[in-house]
């Protein structure tokens, strides 16, 4: 199971992403899934609205949210991520986006948006690009850039590093 993040501070435009990115894979018949970090606050109840609903209707096979030590399926407790990883995996997902949790270590694609953003980086581990609605100096840092309108472009990247197995 190939897993990429989606990551950058709240109101970065994550879902909007995500959900472009779920759209597109499934399109091309990858079993695709997300899960999503509840950082701010309790976990919503029911799914009508959530992020994790309009990811589900964007085509993701699987869609969950982790908040306060919960998953929303019908269990609650001290969840580890690779714990879920596994049932993601067990589900048959062929491809895992994860929004948020920046503290992990797969592969990233960053939001930004202004350059003042650019200390994110600084603190992630294992970024393979950028997304922007800024002007960033593309020789101050060393991954490809996408401008955050350039949605095809991103998708398009995106399925070919998976298919030529480099994410």
């Amino acid at each position: 199971m190939v897993i990429l993040q989606v990551v950058g501070y709240k109101n970065s435009g994550k879902t909007t992403i995500a959900k472009e990115l779920i759209t597109y894979l499934a399109s091309e018949g990858i079993r695709i899934a997300s899960l999503k970090h509840h950082g701010h606050g309790g976990l919503p109840i029911g799914l009508e609205k959530t992020d994790s609903e309009q990811h589900k209707q964007a085509g993701a096979y699987v869609a969950g949210v982790l908040g306060e030590d919960v998953l929303q399926v019908s269990h609650s407790g001290d969840w580890q991520i690779q714990d879920i990883l596994l049932i993601y995996q067990q589900l048959g997902v062929e491809f895992l986006l994860l929004e948020g949790f920046k503290k992990l270590t797969f592969p990233k694609l960053v939001l930004l948006k202004n350059e003042e953003e650019l200390s994110l980086i600084s603190s992630l581990q294992n970024v393979i690009g950028i997304i922007t609605t800024a002007e960033i100096n593309a020789s101050a840092v060393p991954y490809p850039i996408f401008h955050f309108d350039e949605t095809n472009s991103i998708c398009t990247w995106v399925y070919h590093n998976y298919r030529e197995g480099w994410l």
